[in-house]
């Protein structure tokens, strides 16, 4: 794919993980915390899969940590500071949906509003550097998003 298509998948990752966390914020105010803390880590991964699309490096699955650790070195030093906060996002993948998750507790029972703003404020910081990441790429020419591209291969 070419740099050009490549960074325009990005982008499109990247607005609907805005969205997640819009989503996030939202169901937060409505006292959904379970709810909010998914779309929370759910936003986060979406974020770092558009970095993983614009460098070409086939992001899968929901791990945000694993997301990172696929990166190529040295994108992989750019989130590094970031890696505790996906290593706490992903501990909220399953338990906030499954009633089975958790011993004898519901996930509406089990989250909290602290746990929910937690969520949103480690979320927000991953997207601030998937943002960061995205757009200090994007905004250069054709040719040198192409070249960048390469030259990561």
């Amino acid at each position: 794919m070419s740099g050009s298509k490549l960074r325009q998948e990005a982008e499109r990752w990247y607005k609907q993980s805005e969205d997640d966390l819009e989503a996030a914020s939202g169901l937060l105010s409505i006292s959904k915390y379970a709810q909010s803390c998914f779309y929370a880590q759910q936003a986060a991964e979406k974020s770092l899969k558009a970095v993983g699309f614009l460098l070409d490096t086939d992001p899968w699955g929901h791990s945000c940590t694993k997301l990172i650790q696929n990166l190529p070195a040295a994108e992989r030093k750019l989130f590094s500071e970031i890696e505790d906060n996906a290593k706490s996002l992903d501990k909220l993948y399953i338990p906030t949906r499954y009633p089975d998750a958790l011993a004898d507790i519901t996930p509406s029972e089990a989250f909290t509003k602290k746990e929910a703003l937690l969520a949103i404020e480690l979320a927000q910081e991953i997207l601030s550097c998937a943002e960061e990441r995205i757009y200090s790429v994007s905004t250069g020419s054709e040719e040198r998003g192409d070249e960048y591209l390469e030259a990561e291969r």
